[in-house]
């Protein structure tokens, strides 16, 4: 069996990849080429800037950030980090995308004081800790998928509610 090797990169989305549908689709397959591969990740989108971590096996990876270096949906790819011999932190799917845009009021308030903003978007963390952080949060907010299924103000008013 492969040792788990993490990589992380960065680049700017084609404007066409960032519409709700494109983003659905590149989630959909990236998943299920990522099963055969035995690849896991998170992909983020703040803004038009894809911060992703990748993590499985390092020949798969290196191969996969080659194809993703050539395709066309990102701009200005950058790789950030390349990890080998790592305990596995992102195994929970084969892909996940979340928007930061999308994130409902509080958790968007919450990124946006711990992050900072530029141009009304989160900005993504420039040192490699804070990108860990980063992607760490965006990782637990995917958990609870919180802009599928939002509350509704109701369930939120506690003062229904009988003691």
């Amino acid at each position: 069996m492969s040792n788990t090797c993490r990589l992380i990169y960065k680049s700017l989305a084609a404007a066409e990849t960032v519409s709700n549908e494109s983003l659905a689709s590149l989630e959909k397959t990236a998943a299920g080429n990522n099963q055969s591969r035995a690849i896991n990740g998170l992909l983020v989108l703040a803004g038009n800037v894809f911060i992703q971590v990748l993590e499985g096996p390092a020949e798969k990876l290196t191969a996969l950030f080659a194809n993703i270096m050539a395709d066309t949906r990102h701009r200005k790819v950058e790789l950030i980090s390349f990890e080998s011999q790592v305990p596995a932190q992102f195994d929970d799917w084969n892909m996940r995308l979340v928007d930061m845009h999308d994130l409902p009021g509080p958790i968007r308030k919450q990124m946006l004081e711990k992050y900072g903003q530029s141009h009304e978007q989160i900005k993504i963390p420039k040192t490699l800790p804070a990108i860990y952080a980063f992607l760490m949060d965006a990782k637990y907010v995917c958990l609870s998928s919180p802009w599928k299924n939002p509350p509704v103000e109701s369930d939120l008013d506690d003062s229904s509610s009988t003691a």
